[in-house]
């Protein structure tokens, strides 16, 4: 509707809009049930929101959305680097160096660096190999997880330029106003009884009684303008019923109340939807049991008109929740889906931050970029973009767009089967400069109408929509990958020049001997595995030949161990543990030395026990050095070794070598030894095809274990004889020793003189 009406041109003095909801009544009576006053005119003026949407549209400057992605962004990559900046104390690159995108300094992929030392000393090459993306690409949760605080996830996207995601902690519309730019909500407010009290406190209670959806552009009607006041209006729909295609990706419930009294803190999770007159209540297809973090991981689609039936009303319930077997609500959200489907930025489908024709992350819109581009051009009252012969630039607004802005290396994009046209991808770089909703999961909080305003958890999803007339694209996959069953065989073959201890010092020059044993444990292990034990082994060398066997099950998007739990999983970081200790606990009952590694990202083994240094440990800090400590190239225990290498074993199966043996002292760790030792990882169907024996038990095989060839310790009769000059020898006492020995020489040789002497001077005398 349209109104010419005449009023002061100063904000100050222009009257209010009253806005009323009638009761037309068949008696000819309409009597006025609600109300809402407008008093500031600035958000309906055509003028502001021009204002607006040229800022919104200027290069210059970001909208909310944006600048919020870019700071979680930023917060994430500065972890990234954090976490990654204390492998190497001076990072210098090396060959291949190439320009990374911004928040991704630290990415280690096929970038080579060089560790070097601060007192100089022969350089290291580092590489990483630890990124298994072509794998974790694959699924819709690895862009889900790395955005939720995993940066290994997070890097890879990220160096690989695939599609990240917004994570919305609270509901999509909160962050955007309830999506009101296009049509506005104004609550209607109750009005007092006809005849009745002004100050009735019945109509305190609950002043609002409903919604009124509309939206107004007041602005100058000049006497000879010939204005098309159509144009004012840009997005308002024409009048009428619309109807959509819905489809809702239910994924995740997130801590869900349990309010069964016949279960214990856990809840029977299951899935309904409400949408006009369509109703699904899944209770077989979408139920969890046992848990209060259901993997959903379910599509739905429905349909619908707006505006006369809106709302969508996504449930979560506990099946058979009561004594009587009836099924309890556990909490509701609902969605407006006419905000959503009418709003200027577009939240009907979140556009993915790349155009890909196939794979896991292809767009899933039933329009290309190029026409949402030129639709929402003419919409907003721009000019429609010209693009440039072969679509690499683009021209909006006055403002020149080119396609090597958003997309840094050619290298990521030279699969011509899973990218799109450059124009296609240009037009989107556009759309999202523009501020238009990105690719979105939204963790929306459920309540119960009985107690409203109590949350009683929250479900991760999103909704799309799609007109009726249009066919919509086919779902997209997000069935997560479930955990596979692993065998981890760890084989212990020596450990070396561990730092030990003895109840009795030896004193110094003098071997030490200590019974050995190395105990193996991995994440979620209650109990250690121990090794046989090394019989007097000299000087912390020892020899063991000793397989471990870790059984475990293995989520590879979260690169966690899944700990099974009667009320929810547990999920752990992958590291197994080697320790070296005392087979007599009364002599130190603390381990030697340990090795932590973290399967998902560990490093090789070296290929020389010298070069087990403990730079090659992650979590290792270099201690601050002495004025008088000098790099000796020439020392072996200072030797460095070429290049460190950091492998994820899931991705590459097996790896040996040497490894540092450490403890912690004070705030840093030490290194006390070394390890020799081989990783193997396979499935369950591996293991069974390739059997092996704990220890050296049969089936000893897989490989083949032999016995340790030991140093012997244990002497007989003569060998102890020698044993005890030599230990008389090395003895810090010896001088004494000997001194004892000369004196007893030269006593025994008086006492025979003095024996002998008299008989042989009267012999003499006599002759």
């Amino acid at each position: 509707h349209f109104f010419d009406v005449m009023i002061p041109q100063e904000n100050n003095f222009k009257p209010p809009i009253n806005i009323r909801l009638l009761d037309q009544r068949p008696n000819g009576f309409t009597p006025l049930v609600g109300k809402w006053i407008i008093h500031d005119f600035k958000e309906y003026d055509p003028d502001w929101i021009l204002e607006q949407l040229t800022a919104a549209t200027s290069r210059g400057d970001k909208n909310a959305a944006q600048d919020k992605d870019s700071d979680k962004n930023s917060l994430l990559s500065e972890e990234v680097e954090e976490k990654e900046e204390s492998i190497v104390e001076t990072v210098i690159i090396v060959e291949d160096e190439i320009d990374y995108p911004t928040g991704c300094a630290a990415c280690l992929s096929k970038k080579r660096k060089v560790g070097k030392d601060m007192t100089g000393g022969t350089p290291m090459i580092i590489v990483d190999e630890s990124d298994d993306w072509e794998f974790l690409s694959m699924y819709w949760w690895s862009r889900y997880y790395a955005m939720q605080g995993n940066i290994l996830l997070y890097k890879t996207f990220l160096h690989h330029e695939l599609p990240i995601l917004v994570v919305y902690e609270n509901e999509l519309e909160r962050s955007f106003n309830n999506f009101s730019d296009s049509i506005k909500q104004f609550k209607l407010q109750r009005c007092p009884k006809l005849g009745g009290d002004p100050d009735d406190e019945d109509d305190e209670k609950d002043p609002d009684i409903g919604v009124y959806k509309g939206s107004f552009r007041i602005y100058e009607l000049n006497a000879d303008d010939s204005k098309n006041r159509s144009l004012i209006y840009g997005t308002v729909p024409t009048v009428g019923p619309i109807q959509i295609n819905v489809r809702v990706y239910a994924l995740q419930g997130i801590r869900l109340a349990c309010r069964s009294r016949i279960k214990e803190n856990t809840c029977d999770a299951f899935l309904a939807m409400k949408l006009g007159t369509r109703e699904i209540f899944d209770s077989e297809g979408s139920r969890i049991p046992n848990t209060r973090d259901p993997m959903f991981s379910k599509v739905y689609n429905l349909n619908t008109m707006i505006p006369n039936q809106p709302q969508l009303i996504v449930q979560a319930w506990d099946w058979n929740a009561t004594v009587e077997g009836r099924d309890i609500l556990i909490g509701e959200t609902r969605i407006d889906l006419e905000n959503r489907y009418l709003s200027v930025k577009r939240p009907m489908c979140g556009l993915t931050e790349r155009f890909m024709i196939d794979g896991p992350h292809k767009w899933r819109d039933f329009m290309n970029p190029v026409q949402i581009l030129e639709e929402w051009c003419l919409a907003n009252g721009i000019g429609v973009p010209e693009y440039s012969s072969d679509g690499k630039t683009a021209s909006v607004n006055g403002d020149m767009f080119n396609i090597e802005e958003f997309e840094k290396h050619l290298i990521n994009y030279e699969d011509t089967t899973r990218w799109g046209e450059y124009k296609e991808r240009i037009a989107l770089y556009i759309l999202l400069e523009f501020g238009l909703i990105r690719d979105y999961v939204e963790k929306r909080l459920l309540t119960d109408p009985v107690m409203p305003g109590v949350p009683q958890g929250r479900i991760l999803m999103w909704v799309d929509i799609f007109p009726f007339s249009e066919k919509p694209p086919e779902p997209m996959m997000v069935d997560p990958p479930l955990p596979v069953k692993q065998e981890l065989r760890v084989i212990v073959f020596e450990v070396t020049n561990v730092e030990t201890t003895q109840e009795i010092d030896p004193g110094p020059g003098m071997e030490k001997l200590n019974d050995l044993i190395v105990k193996g444990n991995f994440s979620g292990d209650k109990e250690d595995q121990v090794s046989e034990v090394h019989e007097r082994a000299v000087n912390g060398n020892g020899v063991f030949n000793w397989r471990y066997k870790f059984n475990f099950q293995y989520a590879y998007l979260k690169r966690k161990v899944m700990i099974p739990g009667d009320i929810e999983d547990t999920y752990l970081d992958p590291i197994v543990t080697l320790k070296v200790m005392d087979g007599d606990p009364n002599v130190n009952p603390e381990p030697y030395g340990y090795v932590h590694l973290n399967l998902a990202r560990m490093p090789r083994g070296m290929a020389k026990e010298e070069w087990a240094i403990m730079d090659i440990i992650p979590e290792y800090e270099e201690p601050p050095k002495g004025k008088d400590e000098v790099f000796d190239p020439d020392d072996p225990l200072q030797q460095r070794p070429p290049k460190i290498t950091y492998l994820n074993l899931y991705k590459a199966k097996k790896t040996q070598g040497w490894w540092p043996l450490y403890q912690k002292q004070g705030d840093y760790l030490v290194k006390t030894g070394n390890i020799r030792m081989e990783l193997e990882v396979m499935n369950m169907e591996q293991s069974e095809k390739r059997p092996a024996g704990f220890g050296r038990n049969e089936p000893n095989q897989n490989p083949t274990i032999g016995p340790p060839i030991r140093v012997k310790t244990q002497f007989g009769a003569l060998e102890a004889k020698v044993a005890t000059v030599k230990f008389i020898w090395k003895s810090p006492n010896r001088m004494k020793f000997i001194l004892a020995i000369i004196l007893q020489i030269v006593g025994l040789i008086v006492a025979a003189l003095m024996f002998n002497g008299p008989s042989a001077v009267m012999s003499g005398l006599l002759g």
